[in-house]
């Protein structure tokens, strides 16, 4: 998982990871580690946003019911190499509230 300068900065500004809203959105960057489809994740393709060399963005949910609950913003890409092996990886775009 690679994460953009924005969204590394949008992540640490959320403050303590072991609590409140920082430990729910690396939660979710987890289960977009290991689990994509996972249920809670509710992801979805975001129209209204590309990544920079034209790559579907999708969006996934770190919070619901919650008033400018965050979401985490994704594409596929670019992926890496190991020991002559293709390694597929996810950029996370960033991590903003909910309007």
């Amino acid at each position: 998982m690679i994460l953009t300068d924005e969204a590394r900065y949008q992540l640490d500004a959320l403050g303590d990871p072991n609590s409140g809203v920082g430990k729910q959105v690396r939660k979710t960057l987890g289960l977009l580690e290991t689990n994509m489809r996972h249920p809670s994740l509710q992801t979805h393709p975001f129209h209204s946003k590309t990544g920079p060399n034209g790559e579907k963005v999708f969006e996934a949910y770190a919070q619901q019911h919650t008033p400018g609950a965050r979401r985490v913003f994704f594409y596929y890409g670019p992926d890496g190499m190991e020991g002559g092996k293709r390694i597929p990886r996810l950029t996370i775009v960033s991590i903003l509230k909910h309007p």
